[in-house]
């Protein structure tokens, strides 16, 4: 994952949704995903910034499997649920059947 994504618009309501959503159940990582919301990644130290990528990183999928476009910060729980796939190839997939 490419860090520079990390300041993109709908992370830190990604990250929210995986704080509220308790898929950080640990609170080191939680703690640390909550700083970056408040603060930014950028403020981080270096091993935080290790336990934070590796707390989130079975999360996030870089691109859409099907079409190869980055998937967005507002689609990446979903495309968890729907096979890696972007909202498009979603809706897509679904007329295919």
């Amino acid at each position: 994952m490419k860090t520079e994504r990390y300041s993109e618009e709908g992370f830190n309501e990604f990250l929210q949704e995986l704080i509220d959503n308790k898929r950080l159940n640990n609170s080191k990582e939680e703690g640390i995903a909550k700083l970056v919301i408040e603060k930014g990644f950028e403020v981080l130290s270096e091993k935080q910034r290790f336990v934070f990528e590796k707390a989130i990183s079975p999360f996030i999928y870089d691109e859409c499997k099907r079409c190869g476009l980055e998937i967005l910060w507002c689609e990446m729980s979903a495309a968890e649920d729907n096979g890696r796939l972007c909202s498009w190839c979603q809706q897509m997939s679904r007329k295919d059947d």
